[in-house]
């Protein structure tokens, strides 16, 4: 993306950019509902026909799943390992989010989409999108797709306190509503086990890789290969080590730019000085000050929020849906 906006360019918009409310509507797309502010039924719908390429590299997860740190791994990996060069632009750049509306809303910037268009091979591309929805052509033309999937139950935890603190998603009124929102599917990108077993039932395929976050907590370096292999780089072992330090979770959320809070702490830091100029109702408060995006990253944080009622219920439903799949998790 910084190639095609150039970085003074991308400077230049945070530094203008000052947010504006937006009522949240919810809208249905072919099944899955989504914010209608961030992921639009235009931009839907243009994916249908839209370009892939053979080189394309695309990071396709359910929200909060792992998708920034593996989407790190793999931006490392296609840039041969150059740290320097991989700290000079925010991972939201090197890895566009190709179905989102740019946040830079009102600006002369194109939808993230379009950008990817113009970006040269290979592009490393991020969707949340269930496959139904993954741009046709992906599989046609077979990019590389790297899936990873989460626990579910540490998921749901993590994408609640999302909800709590993502502008453009609606705030749960409680743990309970959003567990049962979770639980049925009702919630943005559709029912998870949907979203999962699609893109398990293909990991067979050459050009489709399967990850679990919990091995990416046991074993970094053993994924970072793996997706290695995968993408067909070849890396010294130095090179490996360097990448597997630089996505610690540890790393990243020091890191500004690996960490979606430096752009998030920016936004900020403009709407704070905007408000000073002027009083104006329609710029927007952060609903939590203190939530971070890359939170704890942990296996089996669930236990703190989940009910025994909930877990019991939540462990018959998995089985149920996943049943004969052959897809487990750690918990």
């Amino acid at each position: 993306m910084e190639e095609v906006l150039g970085s003074e360019r991308i400077k230049e918009l945070l530094e203008q950019y000052v947010p504006k409310k937006r009522e949240i509507v919810m809208h249905e797309y072919k099944g899955v509902i989504f914010p209608l502010g961030v992921f639009k039924p235009s931009v839907l719908q243009a994916l249908e026909t839209w370009e892939a390429r053979p080189e394309d590299v695309f990071v396709v997860s359910y929200a909060k799943a792992g998708t920034t740190w593996l989407q790190e791994v793999v931006s490392a990996i296609a840039n041969g390992g150059d740290l320097e060069k991989l700290n000079k632009t925010h991972t939201y750049f090197r890895v566009p989010f190709i179905e989102a509306t740019s946040f830079f809303q009102g600006s002369d910037i194109p939808e993230t989409y379009e950008i990817v268009d113009k970006m040269k091979s290979p592009r490393t591309i991020k969707s949340h999108l269930p496959g139904h929805l993954l741009p046709p052509d992906v599989f046609k033309k077979k990019a590389r797709i790297v899936y990873v999937a989460r626990n579910p139950k540490d998921m749901c935890v993590s994408y609640y306190y999302y909800h709590t603190m993502h502008q453009a998603l609606p705030t749960p009124k409680s743990w309970n509503d959003f567990f049962e929102d979770f639980y049925t599917g009702k919630i943005t990108f559709g029912p998870w086990w949907e979203h999962y077993l699609f893109y398990w039932n293909l990991r067979h395929e050459p050009n489709v890789l399967f990850v679990k976050f919990e091995d990416m907590k046991k074993d970094l370096k053993a994924v970072v290969e793996r997706v290695t292999e995968f993408m067909n780089y070849t890396l010294t072992d130095d090179v490996i080590n360097g990448i597997v330090d630089h996505c610690s979770f540890e790393s990243m959320k020091k890191n500004p730019m690996t960490n979606p809070d430096s752009l998030r702490d920016r936004i900020r830091k403009q709407l704070d000085q905007q408000a000073k100029k002027e009083e104006d109702d329609t710029l927007v408060e952060p609903k939590q000050e203190k939530i971070s995006f890359m939170r704890k990253g942990k296996v089996g944080d669930w236990r703190n929020h989940f009910t025994v009622a909930q877990n019991e219920a939540f462990d018959a439903f998995v089985q149920e849906k996943l049943a004969g799949s052959g897809l487990a998790f750690d918990y």
